[in-house]
């Protein structure tokens, strides 16, 4: 398989001496180089089955249920195009504790106190979700400042100067304590609308950590931070027996052992050098079902040439060493800036190759950043995509739905 690959590479190399390394086809070309393996899955899902991201369904039903409405058109309109791309999970919040939300659709006001009409919002979702028979990736909480993040949990415990990211989320006791308890009310609670207890729901397929989480400020080598995975995925785990649980994490590690640490040091992204972060350790957790990943190049610092080759090896890389440790990998956000560099032939060219790439690695499923309803403004997220209603997946307006949509009819059964 060696010879393969180096033949491969050079005639790769030729082709990007005649058209050009940013022509649409080589990218995508250099982007799908990855190793064929026997398929991962998610659960019974199948193996580089489709997810989206739309992260605003919990926000948007609960302000449909304070306004006394019985239906929620945006997470109706998410969930019915989804199953049209033949989408297998929506990957959305399952938390919000933003100060700045509280009366319109703040889950958890206070430590421990909660807004019955936000909760409502988010039984509205599972339901729905089930009914639409598309599945649910929920995350229980969020690294960054959006929706409260880790900064609120620390400052709700009394610790001073709370900052994004605060490390002392996943050291302090009283923090993790909080932290601990809220998962476990949010996991024991049982939907108004259907009765069914959260732990148990069908609509939910996998349950993560944290969104994002990060080692700044912990140790090097990432043992606190794997300490902090343990605790709470275990409190998962017993409550939610019959779901998955990831961390939610980038795919960080403190070093570049494991991966072509000479590529990595030429293209000269940090990723692969980040303290207190250990993708490899944390997905080792025994209380952990699948590996996580996320790709941003541009903010990563790797918007040159060598993009489309460092999207293939994050992927199969990280898919690589998930394998090995016997669980499957999400991908769970991939995402190139609409206004960046790129124009949108040439995004489209490397999202194409990269969902080719998790198909052929076997990966347990991926999910670009992100799916926008059509009211939603373009501006409001970077990476927005859509589907709209009147239009054809391939129409330019969509920029992206009839990837999704070839990619979810590839996945492998």
């Amino acid at each position: 398989m060696s010879w393969l690959r180096g033949c491969l590479a050079s005639v790769l190399g030729f082709w990007l001496c005649a058209c050009g390394e940013g022509e649409p086809v080589m990218l995508e070309a250099v982007a799908a180089d990855c190793v064929s393996a026997s398929p991962q899955r998610l659960g019974r899902l199948p193996s580089g089955g489709m997810v989206l991201n739309a992260y605003f369904l919990q926000e948007e039903a609960a302000r449909d249920v304070r306004q006394g409405r019985a239906v929620s058109p945006v997470v109706e309109e998410v969930f019915a195009k989804a199953s049209a791309m033949g989408v297998v999970a929506l990957r959305t919040n399952g938390h919000n504790e933003a100060p700045e939300k509280v009366g319109d659709s703040t889950l958890q006001v206070a430590p421990l106190q909660y807004d019955e009409v936000s909760l409502r919002g988010l039984d509205r979702v599972l339901s729905r979700a089930r009914a639409h028979g598309v599945r649910l990736v929920l995350t229980l909480g969020n690294y960054w400042d959006a929706y409260g993040g880790t900064r609120q949990y620390v400052t709700w415990a009394g610790l001073p100067n709370p900052v994004q990211g605060d490390p002392r989320f996943f050291t302090d006791p009283t923090v993790i304590a909080l932290y601990r308890e809220h998962v476990a009310r949010m996991l024991e609670r049982v939907n108004t609308e259907d009765g069914i207890r959260y732990g148990d729901h069908p609509a939910v397929l996998a349950w993560e950590l944290l969104n994002e989480p990060r080692g700044r400020g912990l140790d090097r080598e990432g043992a606190q931070l794997r300490a902090w995975v343990d605790t709470v995925a275990r409190e998962v785990k017993s409550r939610a027996p019959s779901h998955l649980v990831g961390t939610g994490e980038e795919g960080f590690e403190p070093s570049s052992e494991g991966y072509d640490a000479a590529f990595w040091s030429r293209v000269g992204t940090t990723m692969l050098r980040t303290p207190g972060s250990s993708f490899t350790r944390n997905t080792a957790s025994p209380y952990i079902d699948f590996a996580s990943v996320h790709f941003y190049p541009e903010s990563w610092g790797l918007d040159g040439p060598g993009t489309a080759e460092a999207g293939a090896r994050w992927i199969r890389e990280h898919a690589a060493i998930a394998r090995s440790l016997g669980k499957p990998l999400l991908v769970g956000e991939l995402g190139l800036r609409n206004a960046g560099d790129l124009d949108l032939s040439q995004r489209r060219a490397l999202y194409r190759g990269w969902l080719e790439c998790m198909r052929v690695s076997g990966v347990g499923a991926g999910a670009l950043w992100m799916f926008a309803n059509d009211a939603r403004p373009d501006a409001w997220d970077a990476f927005t995509f859509y589907f709209r209603d009147g239009t054809t997946p391939e129409d330019p307006v969509n920029r992206y739905a009839d990837l999704v949509i070839e990619a979810a009819g590839a996945a492998r059964p």
